[in-house]
């Protein structure tokens, strides 16, 4: 009887059930849109009973098309940091504060200037922004006092998931290294806690268990709902960063990942923590011991296309229809009658919420085109948007402690065949793809399937399960275009940034 792994994946704009055989091959998915919610300008949330119920919903199609017989685990991951609190009773207190929240910055903003955010590096690895829970605890502290005293647990989405799962209040080292813990023992570190000032909920965390320890039986009467066996065994992690570099085989050192979903997450696998003086982005625990991932988080990724269509670029979509094509398949021809650097334009993908935090951070930052004309057509602007991107995933491994061995792409950029060359162009190093599209929810069902004793180890697992699908060489006539414009988007980033306060000032008056 062949075995079949759910693996769960609840990211920003979606949550979603895939499942694999043992081989790592996804059969059958349903996923569900998860509706974001704006109390302000720079916050950003999500309703905890919403993604559980559409958690549900997605186990329950595939359990009504495929037996529960051969269904032998479920593995969870979701968005990493963000503050998603719990009462005494285990349910929410609120909603979810997503990790591109933007709320802390004046919390931040001081840990800045009175060095807490050096102290905090030296001591983690991680340049803290503003959607890392110690801040948006703080912002608790001072303007929902009650909320907070509220909480039992101060919990990571895949937590709360894990918890109405198994009834197991659990962590792990991949979301509590931003920033809690002793990279070496990943272990929690009380000056961690008391740096930031929220050493009195040190008592709300949960314990911390490895992925592979975070292992329970599914509760009887939710495997009765779900139509699952109750020996079905679940297990919690890795997060979404290290269960995406897991899928895509990325576990030997100096390999990368890049994860072109909501955000744009460029991550190096490390063999020891804490030896570059590289003071940005952050350092993650991976999901084997010894190994850790240094990693460059932009905070949008494919939302800048999505954004782009939905306002500027409708026109698209409606040339696109018109020829009976698929919109994405659509830009990318129109784009490639497009010179490098797009005519001069230069777009920055600072979207969402919380700004930017790699390989710089500043909440305030914010998405814009410049150096438009009257010349200029939506073509120009469409590269120019991919461009953008592709960039600050330059700028963002400008700033690796290591030389870089190879490059994995995935998330939904993956698909997009002008983008990966775009990317290998920039980079000036080969790029590779792997089969399969659900990388994370893959990542979790190998760690799944290592549990439960079905690969002695992640290298074993890797070598049967992760296959390569295509491969891009760089074009080194259009790298050199490419630093030259490069060139151009980091001055004029540097250039921004006091316009971005001005900017702060200005829109609290309306928000």
């Amino acid at each position: 009887m062949e075995k079949y792994f759910i693996g769960i994946d609840s990211g920003t704009t979606s949550i979603k059930a895939v499942l694999f055989n043992l081989k790592g091959k996804e059969i059958a998915k349903k996923a569900f849109a998860l509706t974001g919610i704006f109390p302000k300008e720079n916050q950003y949330e999500e309703d905890m009973y919403e993604i559980w119920g559409k958690a549900k919903l997605c186990i329950k199609d595939i359990t009504s098309r495929y037996s529960k017989d051969n269904i032998v685990g479920i593995g969870i991951t979701a968005q990493g940091d963000g503050l998603w609190m719990v009462d005494e009773n285990i349910e929410p207190v609120r909603n979810g504060c997503c990790f591109c929240d933007g709320r802390a910055s004046e919390f931040v903003d001081e840990w800045v200037k009175d060095g807490t955010c050096d102290k905090l590096f030296e001591l983690t690895g991680t340049r803290i922004f503003t959607g890392n829970q110690n801040g948006i605890v703080r912002w608790m502290e001072k303007y929902e006092k009650e909320n907070l005293d509220k909480s039992k647990h101060l919990l990571h989405l895949k937590d709360y998931l894990f918890y109405k799962f198994t009834g197991e209040i659990t962590t792990d080292a991949t979301d509590q290294s931003l920033i809690m813990i002793n990279q070496k023992d990943r272990t929690y570190m009380d000056e961690a806690f008391k740096i930031c000032g929220i050493e009195k909920y040190r008592d709300k965390y949960p314990p911390i268990k490895s992925a592979k320890e975070n292992a329970f039986h599914i509760l009887g009467e939710l495997a009765d709902e779900l139509k699952l066996n109750k020996d079905v065994i679940v297990t919690s992690g890795p997060m979404d960063v290290g269960a995406c570099a897991l899928g895509s085989g990325v576990i030997q050192k100096g390999h990368c990942c890049s994860i072109i979903g909501t955000a744009a997450l460029h991550e190096m696998v490390i063999d020891e923590p804490l030896k570059d003086n590289i003071k940005a982005g952050m350092t993650v625990a991976h999901v084997m011991e010894g190994k850790w991932l240094r990693l460059m988080a932009s905070l949008a990724g494919t939302p800048n296309l999505e954004w782009m269509l939905n306002t500027i670029g409708k026109q698209i979509i409606i040339d696109a229809k018109e020829a009976g094509d698929n919109v994405y398949s659509y830009m990318e021809k129109v784009i490639e009658s497009v010179p490098i650097g797009s005519r001069g334009i230069m777009y920055h993908p600072y979207l969402l919420a919380g700004g930017e935090r790699a390989p710089f951070t500043d909440s305030r930052a914010r998405a814009s085109y410049t150096g438009i004309s009257v010349k200029h057509t939506l073509d120009d602007i469409i590269r120019a948007t991919y461009e953008g991107v592709a960039f600050a995933m330059l700028d963002c491994y400008q700033h690796m402690p290591l030389n870089i061995e190879q490059v994995t792409i995935c998330g939904g950029g993956a698909k997009s065949n002008i983008w990966c060359q775009m990317f290998a162009d920039v980079l000036g190093k080969k790029i590779i793809t792997v089969k399969g599209e659900e990388l994370g929810a893959k990542g979790v069902i190998i760690n799944n399937a290592i549990v439960q004793g079905f690969y002695k180890d992640y290298l074993e697992a890797v070598e049967e399960t992760v296959e390569v699908n295509k491969i891009f060489e760089p074009n080194i006539i259009n790298q050199k275009k490419y630093m030259e414009y490069y060139g151009l988007y980091k001055r004029t980033y540097q250039v921004l940034q006091e316009t971005w306060k001005l900017r702060e000032k200005l829109i609290k008056k309306e928000w």
